[in-house]
């Protein structure tokens, strides 16, 4: 958003009510997370992965997905896109079959910008928002894991996603943003935007000085653009898939599994990016938490804002940062956004709104769930009554 206008946006806010309502949501994301509400996710998720598969085959039947999710239902996406590209990984990892004859056989282009992934027998077809772009993102994806061979351990890996990953961590230094880099180039860098181009960027990838220099492009332009990105690798550091990532790990690599599952847990959570969804940027979720005045929309227009970008910028700014560290805030944690301003802020629920001091009625103590979580975001997760954020709230008392 540039400096200038940032200090411009950072004059009109309250940010005694900013730290306070990013405490809220920093209390929000772990309900998000908590094994409870992830066991919901489970049943959602896993209603058409194929069970039977590998976990480095669930991970990358995971990427596939977030490949397609645009513009689309999350439900549709995971129970027919997770059932096909079980199908798909399953013939591409076990039966060697290649990229290039996976996309000629299983995907039916039907007009200009139209198509569909199907499965091998052709019983089972998904249609996302934009195929035709989404097959040269899936094709670029397979032919690079199928040609980049990745050691580990003593070990040769080719066609697997958490190997290709865990290569990339060998390097501790700012290896997460590493890690983005390396997935955007293999499944995101399309030639001009709309054409696979896999023997490009398996020459960024084979040669140092090149993939560094991609990593610095990379950095400067992190939060732009790369939701789908950023959203699955946030769940390969969060909840029920980096159970599954770690699990993949011992999979593949037994003897050495424990070190590097180490090094990617104590990845910081802080360099990931907010996604960007839109729900991330809706003007009143985003007006009612930084606690903007009115008279913003005359110098800065909510609607066109990176949002990703303000809350990096937020974050790392020496008025709030040692605060934000302190109470455990970090950008991504905004994404319970996705949630709330889907389920309060659309709904105009402002009368029992966590950020404006309302929400006390919602709260009633029992021995099950939280109901100011599931109220607000939809989250199951266990009443604690002693680190309640209605209790620990001074607007909210």
């Amino acid at each position: 958003m540039g400096q200038m206008k940032f200090e411009i946006l950072n004059k009109e806010l309250d940010k005694e009510l900013l730290r306070e309502n990013l405490r809220i949501i920093s209390w929000l994301d772990r309900k998000r997370w908590c094994k409870e509400n992830q066991k919901k996710e489970e049943k959602r998720v896993f209603k058409s992965i194929d069970k039977n598969l590998s976990n480095s085959e669930k991970i990358l039947v995971h990427w596939l997905c977030y490949i397609t999710d645009r513009q689309m239902r999350a439900m549709r996406i995971w129970d027919l896109g997770g059932a096909v590209f079980s199908d798909w990984v399953r013939n591409y990892c076990e039966q060697k079959i290649s990229a290039k004859e996976l996309i000629e056989k299983c995907f039916k282009e039907y007009d200009k910008n139209k198509g569909k992934f199907k499965t091998f027998n052709s019983e089972l077809e998904f249609s996302s928002r934009f195929p035709r772009v989404d097959k040269e993102h899936i094709f670029q994806t397979l032919k690079i894991l199928e040609s980049f061979e990745v050691e580990l351990a003593g070990k040769k890996f080719t066609r697997n996603l958490v190997a290709f990953i865990l290569h990339f961590i060998k390097d501790k230094e700012d290896c997460l943003r590493k890690v983005a880099c390396a997935l955007y180039l293999l499944t995101y860098k399309l030639d001009d935007g709309k054409k696979a181009n896999p023997q490009e960027i398996l020459e960024i990838l084979n040669d140092n000085n090149k993939f560094s220099k991609e990593v610095q492009k990379f950095k400067k332009k992190a939060t732009e653009g790369k939701k789908r990105l950023w959203a699955a690798l946030r769940d390969y550091k969060k909840g029920l898939f980096a159970e599954i990532f770690k699990k993949a790990i011992r999979e593949i690599i037994p003897n050495r599994a424990e070190n590097f599952i180490k090094t990617w847990e104590d990845l910081p959570l802080d360099l990931l990016e907010l996604p960007g969804d839109r729900w991330n940027s809706d003007s009143r979720f985003i007006r009612c938490v930084l606690g903007l005045e009115k008279s913003t929309k005359e110098t800065i227009n909510l609607e066109k804002l990176n949002v990703s970008e303000l809350i990096r910028e937020i974050y790392k700014n020496e008025e709030y940062h040692k605060e934000f560290k302190k109470i455990g805030f970090y950008p991504e944690q905004f994404d319970v956004s996705f949630d709330f301003a889907r389920k309060m802020c659309e709904e105009r629920l402002c009368h029992i709104c966590l950020f404006n001091s309302r929400a006390k009625s919602i709260c009633v103590p029992n021995k099950e769930y939280c109901t100011v979580a599931l109220i607000t975001c939809g989250y199951l997760a266990p009443c604690d009554q002693e680190n309640c954020i209605i209790n620990k709230t001074k607007k909210l008392l």
